[in-house]
């Protein structure tokens, strides 16, 4: 069943930019294939007799790419998140952005966004522990126009991840994912 989901994302990813096809209507749009580097924090918890309750800090980068009208952008994305003493750790998922048209310089954002978060870690009992388990949440960010197919967007994303590895009677509980972000994003306008 992952391989059928990875199929149908990386199918998605590959397509997106057609959806900023351009047909009989006047209105403004573009594809979009951004870079994205982050700074992140992961809620870890876990039940056992000393409790443990952390904040892992790390970076990530990442890879979008999507379309975009006057007033919406789509994303599809992929994050690598580089977690210290966790094997692996990475996202698959979307964003849907409105956007409010302040300046002809800059523009601010809201958006939602939801996907698949899987990690991978050995913890200290040497017991290995995976989560593939979906997220969803909420970005905000601002959007700097540096030319006509550059933009330069800073942001913060806030993923409510709300997963569980239970093994050997020891639960680990992955809560939130907040990140601050900057990306650049280039615009291909279609004609």
């Amino acid at each position: 069943m992952k391989n059928i989901n990875k199929i149908i994302l990386a199918t998605l990813l590959s397509t997106a930019p057609l959806l900023a096809d351009d047909s009989n209507h006047n209105y403004y749009s573009s594809s979009l294939v951004g870079v994205e580097l982050g700074y992140n924090n992961l809620d870890l918890e876990n039940d056992t007799t000393t409790p443990l309750k952390e904040t892992h800090k790390f970076t990530s980068s990442g890879l979008k790419i999507g379309a975009q009208t006057d007033n919406y952008r789509i994303f599809l994305s992929a994050r690598h998140l580089q977690i210290s003493d966790f094997d692996s750790a990475y996202t698959l998922g979307g964003e849907f952005q409105y956007l409010f048209n302040f300046s002809e310089y800059a523009n601010f954002y809201l958006g939602v966004n939801a996907g698949q978060a899987e990690i991978k870690f050995v913890d200290s009992n040497s017991v290995s522990r995976t989560i593939a388990d979906p997220y969803y949440g909420g970005d905000i960010g601002m959007n700097v126009h540096v030319s006509d197919s550059i933009d330069l967007e800073f942001g913060a994303r806030v993923m409510s991840l709300n997963a569980e590895n239970d093994k050997e009677d020891v639960i680990y509980t992955f809560n939130t994912i907040t990140t601050g972000y900057m990306s650049l994003v280039f615009k291909y306008n279609i004609d």
